[in-house]
């Protein structure tokens, strides 16, 4: 390497007093003090480097995860930026290699993986006899659930013996089954149940492969099976679609057989239409990584998912809190509409799950459709039947409300209110004027033809959920404050007062005391809903960094203050009182400074305190909207 330059520093790697190791990127053969990239683990003898500029399109180095960037690409002066990053280590993977027909790192995933720091599992583990669906409607299913064992659960499972080549027998070998290759996350044309058996006990497996969408309803294998009892008694399918469709036209998503090779990954996804999964573990493991589905990181998986960068990016690095779960054979586990999350197999492993719509979670498979939708997800990938399902949903809850509303718990009158509201704007297409042809056709296949007035239908369902939920009792198990607003009558005089809206917040079993009870804060709306402290923090956060953003950008482009001579303060010919202060002739006084100064950093601590306040920040919130 004598007479070469460090890129970074510019000196030649072959001086004396630059004596240091160095290292030469395999792809642009440019050549790098290891002390100027502040490499502090260097690549084996058979393993590849790559530098920064080279790493985008060949993939990482094995050390970049754990090495800090260049000096170079460091801010420094008035270059800085505002930089909003988590403490956790970021490491970069790319598939380009592999989409190009090259070999890529099998095991990236194992070492992003084993590069993470993930948050302790918080979710209780229940026995199944604890978990009903009268504690559903009571509590919701707001987490994840983890069942030990099965006990309790009233269902029925293979035996933890079962092969993969068993179930090739029972649902066919010819079943065509889609194969992922775990590297480059794609799907592999060309593979039925034969010739994934062979692959799956084969000594000598070629790539790292995996099955997770084998549905196995109305086979030999799916005849062992009965799902936990909690789960059919939840199922829309089992409880909204007409029984009669069930033999030919239904969606079929009940039952999944899933098959993964040790090292097998499943990269952060939310399950098709906002589904509900319960998983059950026959042999192996899985470990899950879980990602709260707050508005926060629901808008920051919306934006890695539609990123041309989302290859390169580990989305537990952009959140918060990512929780890791491991659960082991015998382990079932319900997962609950929205949560976004990965799956890791640490061992070959054999599962059966299945996904299904519920009424505890109406608004959040709404939300999810929305945004599949935005994202332009392929049809392939969505729950079949969605908006069909909600319409029977809609005229099964409409008879319920009217016959029995005593039976409809409040989670699902605030559903039913949301999806009264999302069917009334989707009637206004069955208008000639309205959308294309083909939106107004997809809307006239998803009503069922049992529904002869849509419009009237959900007009009285709408009506039948105002009329029941001022009479139930509200909640309180969702974490945070409760934030109830009151309208009161404004006063005759002035005429032209606005009526003051009172903001009250109660406090929530199992919660701390906090301090205000209550304040006042004029506007003409009424709400009751539960604040989350954490998304609150969350949207804060977020609001302080556009907000630092914007100031920077204005302070950059304002003109510089042209200096001038400073005019003599007036003294006036009237008496005032005595003030101590000395006056220096340029209108300033040293000993007022001195007050004003500590005056505005008195009113700069109680302005920081206030913030601080739980219901000082929600106050701002209110008053920003």
């Amino acid at each position: 390497m004598a007479g070469d330059q460090c890129s970074v520093c510019q000196q030649n790697v072959s001086d004396a007093e630059n004596s240091t190791q160095c290292i030469t990127c395999s792809h642009c053969k440019r050549t790098f003090h290891t002390s100027c990239l502040q490499l502090h683990q260097l690549p084996q003898t058979n393993e590849s480097f790559y530098c920064q500029d080279c790493s985008a399109q060949h993939g990482p180095s094995p050390t970049q995860g754990l090495s800090t960037t260049s000096k170079t690409a460091k801010p420094s002066g008035a270059d800085k930026q505002i930089i909003r990053k988590s403490d956790r280590q970021h490491t970069k993977l790319n598939y380009a290699d592999m989409n190009e027909g090259l070999m890529g790192d099998e095991k990236i995933w194992e070492k992003i993986i084993n590069s993470k720091q993930f948050a302790v599992d918080p979710f209780k583990r229940y026995d199944g006899t604890q978990v009903t669906i009268d504690f559903i409607r009571q509590n919701g299913l707001n987490e994840p659930i983890v069942f030990p064992h099965q006990a309790g659960l009233d269902m029925m499972m293979p035996d933890s013996n079962i092969t993969v080549r068993d179930i090739a027998n029972l649902v066919g070998l010819d079943t065509p089954v889609d194969v992922i290759d775990v590297a480059t996350q794609a799907e592999q044309p060309g593979w039925n149940m034969a010739k994934w058996a062979d692959y799956f006990h084969s000594e000598d497996r070629d790539r790292i492969r995996n099955v997770i969408s084998l549905e196995i309803s109305g086979t030999k294998f799916a005849e062992r099976i009965r799902r936990p009892k909690l789960v059919r008694d939840m199922d829309w399918i089992d409880n909204v679609w007409p029984t009669d469709l069930k033999v030919n036209e239904y969606p079929k998503v009940q039952l999944y057989c899933l098959m993964g090779t040790k090292n097998s990954y499943t990269d952060f996804h939310i399950d098709f239409g906002g589904t509900s999964v319960f998983y059950h573990i026959i042999s192996g493991s899985k470990v899950f990584y879980f990602i709260p589905p707050t508005p926060t990181n629901v808008r920051k998986y919306e934006k890695w998912s539609s990123s041309p960068d989302q290859p390169t990016i580990f989305l537990g690095d952009e959140v918060k809190e990512c929780y890791k779960v491991h659960i082991t054979a015998g382990h079932t586990m319900i997962i609950p509409s929205g949560w976004i999350h990965s799956v890791f197999t640490p061992e070959d492993s054999i599962v059966i799950g299945g996904n299904f719509l519920q009424g505890y979670a109406i608004e959040q498979q709404l939300n999810i459709y929305e945004l599949e939708d935005r994202t332009s997800v392929p049809q392939k990938f969505r729950f079949p039947y969605f908006l069909r399902m909600n319409w029977y949903a809609a005229e099964k809850y409409g008879r319920l409300l009217q016959e029995h509303p005593e039976q409809v718990s409040t989670v699902e009158l605030r559903g039913l209110k949301r999806l009264a509201d999302y069917l009334l704007s989707e009637t206004e297409y069955l208008d000639s004027k309205m959308g294309t042809p083909d939106k107004r056709r997809q809307v006239r296949q998803d009503i069922p033809s049992t529904i002869s007035d849509p419009v009237g239908l959900v007009k009285q369902l709408s009506s039948n959920v105002e009329a029941a939920l001022p009479t139930v009792e509200t909640p309180t198990t969702k974490r945070g404050l409760k934030v109830k607003l009151k309208v009161q009558p404004a006063p005759k005089e002035p005429p032209k007062q606005q009526p003051r809206l009172k903001l009250k917040v109660k406090q929530v079993p199992g919660r701390p005391k906090k301090e205000d009870d209550d304040f006042v804060y004029d506007d003409s709306q009424y709400f009751d809903e539960e604040i989350d402290e954490d998304v609150l923090a969350a949207e804060d956060d977020d609001d302080e960094y556009v907000q630092a953003e914007g100031q920077r950008a204005a302070a950059a482009k304002r003109p510089k203050p042209v200096s001038s001579t400073p005019t003599k303060r007036k003294h006036s010919d009237k008496k005032t009182h005595h003030d101590d202060s000395s006056d220096d002739g340029l209108g300033t006084s040293t000993v007022k400074t001195k007050r004003v100064n500590q005056k505005n950093a008195g009113e700069a601590a109680a302005e920081k305190k206030n913030k601080g306040s739980v219901k000082q920040r929600l106050l701002n919130r209110i008053k920003k909207k």
